[in-house]
């Protein structure tokens, strides 16, 4: 498992480059979410197999499929994962708040 990176002070440069598509986002989400290894949410098994949708996980007994953006911030977007972390992380990083017309 990769070290758990953070992002702290305003280095968008070392942020952009980190986050260049949507599965680097995905892959970032499963190491934070599944770091302390993975348990199912529905029976409490702890195997599991490649879910259906990208760096998902789906447990090998009772087959529930679990996204890394369930139960987070990210969860049932509507669109790209990359462009709301990047969305979150301007967001967070602005001292005096950012204009919704500075996203479009």
């Amino acid at each position: 498992m990769e070290s758990k990176e953070q992002f702290i002070g305003v280095n968008s440069i070392k942020f952009y480059n980190r986050f260049q598509s949507d599965e680097d986002c995905y892959k970032y989400l499963a190491n934070i979410k599944w770091q302390d290894g993975y348990v199912c949410k529905k029976c409490g098994n702890t195997h599991f197999i490649k879910g259906e949708k990208p760096y998902s996980r789906r447990c090998s007994k009772c087959k529930y499929d679990e996204s890394p953006t369930g139960g987070t911030m990210f969860d049932k977007l509507k669109f790209s994962l990359l462009i709301a972390f990047h969305i979150a992380f301007k967001k967070s990083t602005k001292k005096k708040g950012i204009s919704s017309l500075e996203f479009v």
